[in-house]
């Protein structure tokens, strides 16, 4: 398990990467509360989606930071940390979906094209019956 922790005056924040399950989860909490979860399958992306989401953090409390006396501005910024972080999380994981879509499409052509060869030499000696049951 990896986690860091970050402080904006009173309140602690801690980010961490654990091993959950046949997977891995990257979360983002506020004492008690998660502010942000995700989960990933292979542990390169999780670790990458981990790095990002620090930087994002770091970029986010030296650019917007907020007076940490004031609950009603804590509340809001921890729901900014949120939806900025679930923003960033989706955009990752469309580029990563991307990659892997693109990879099934050229498997599937490929895989389309040997059946097209190999069906051109099928003969059918004797024809099947074929039926479809009725559920």
């Amino acid at each position: 398990m990896k986690t860091k922790m970050y402080k904006a005056g009173p309140n602690k924040y801690k980010a961490y990467l654990k091993a959950a399950g046949n997977g891995y989860e990257v979360g983002f909490m506020w004492g008690k509360k998660s502010l942000f979860m995700g989960n990933f399958v292979h542990k390169a992306e999780a670790q990458e989606w981990y790095s990002k989401m620090n930087q994002e953090y770091a970029h986010l409390s030296k650019k917007l930071w907020h007076d940490p006396k004031a609950n009603v501005a804590t509340a809001f910024y921890n729901k900014f940390i949120s939806n900025s972080f679930y923003k960033h999380y989706y955009d990752y994981l469309d580029k990563c979906f991307g990659k892997y879509t693109k990879s099934y499409h050229r498997e599937y052509t490929k895989d389309l094209r040997a059946y097209n060869k190999i069906k051109k030499n099928w003969q059918n000696k004797a024809p099947m019956s074929y039926s479809r049951k009725v559920a």
